[in-house]
C-alpha cells in the first residue's frame, strides 16, 4: 500500500511539474533566445539582464508555487532557523549538505529568489526541471570535464546575477546520511570571488526520502534547514597558499554543518 500511495503522490508530482513548468519554459526559452541573438550581436549585457530576469521569475515560480505543492503531497513540513541573522540582500556562496532530493525542493522554498545552483551536465536532460536550468541562470558544470568545471564557475561569477548561489558540498547524495567528503569547487569560488560561506545543515530529508531505494517516502515528516554563522574567506593570500586558504575554509565550513548535524542526532 505504501508504494502504491509514493507511486500516486509521484504522479501527481509528475502532472503538477508539467502543468507548471510547461508555461514557464515557453517565457524562459524566449527570453534567453532573445538574450542570446543579442550577445552575439555584441550585448552580452543584454544576456545577463535577461538570465537575472530569468532567475528571479523561474525562482519565484518554483518557490510559491512548485515546491510548495510537492511538499504538501509529501506532508513534509520545512523548519527554518537562522543560527545568525542572514543578510538575504547581500550574496552568499551557500554550502549545503546532500541527503536526499527533498535538500532541493526545501532551499528552493526558503531562499529568497534569484538564486542560481551549481548543477551537474547530467540534469538539464530531466523532463521540465532540467530543461529549464540553463535559461534560468543556474550553473551547469561536467564533473567529468574538472577545466570545463572550472570555466562554467569563472563563466557564471562575471554574469551579473544577483542573489545566492548554491553548492551541494558533497557532490552527490550520501547513501548512509553521514557526511561525504567536501568537494574544493565552492570554496575557490568563495575566496576568489571575496563571497562569504552561509554553512547550511539540512536535518530529516535522508529519513524521508534516501537515494536508495528511491521509491521508499516516509510522508508526514519534518525537515530542518539551519543556517550556521557565515565564514569569511581570507581577505588576502599568496597563490602558492590559495591551496591552504581553500581547505582552512571547507574546514571551517565542515565544522558547522558537522556540529549541527550531531545535536540532530544527540
Amino acid at each position: 500500500m505504501t508504494v502504491l500511495l509514493n507511486l500516486i503522490r509521484l504522479m501527481l508530482a509528475c502532472v503538477w511539474t508539467t502543468l507548471l513548468g510547461t508555461p514557464l519554459l515557453v517565457t524562459i526559452y524566449t527570453r534567453y533566445w532573445y538574450g542570446l541573438l543579442r550577445a552575439k550581436l555584441g550585448r552580452r549585457d543584454i544576456l545577463d539582464h535577461v538570465l537575472e530576469a530569468n532567475a528571479y521569475f523561474a525562482g519565484w515560480v518554483a518557490q510559491r508555487l512548485w515546491t510548495s505543492v510537492l511538499l504538501a503531497l509529501g506532508g513534509i513540513r520545512l523548519r527554518v532557523r537562522e543560527l545568525v541573522p542572514v543578510d538575504w540582500s547581500a550574496p552568499h556562496v551557500i554550502c549545503a549538505n546532500h541527503a536526499s532530493i527533498f535538500d532541493i525542493l526545501a532551499l528552493v522554498r526558503v531562499v529568497p529568489p534569484p538564486f542560481r545552483f551549481v548543477a551537474k551536465r547530467e540534469l538539464v536532460k530531466w523532463p521540465i526541471v532540467g530543461w529549464a536550468l540553463q535559461p534560468a541562470g543556474q550553473i551547469i558544470i561536467d564533473r567529468a570535464d574538472r577545466p570545463r568545471a572550472i570555466r562554467s564557475l569563472a563563466e557564471a561569477a562575471v554574469r551579473k546575477i544577483r542573489g545566492q548561489v548554491i553548492f551541494f558540498v558533497e557532490g552527490t547524495r550520501t547513501r548512509t546520511g553521514q557526511l561525504l567528503p567536501f568537494k574544493k569547487g565552492a570554496f575557490y569560488f568563495s575566496i576568489e570571488h571575496h563571497l562569504p560561506v552561509l554553512p547550511t545543515a539540512m536535518r530529516g530529508s535522508f529519513a524521508v526520502l534516501a537515494k536508495l531505494p528511491w521509491w521508499r517516502m516516509r510522508p508526514g515528516r519534518d525537515i530542518d534547514i539551519l543556517f550556521c554563522p557565515t565564514v569569511e574567506p581570507p581577505g588576502q593570500w599568496s597563490d602558492d597558499g590559495l591551496g591552504t586558504a581553500v581547505q582552512a575554509l571547507l574546514d571551517a565550513t565542515r565544522h558547522e554543518i558537522s556540529a549541527v548535524m550531531a545535536q540532530g542526532q544527540a
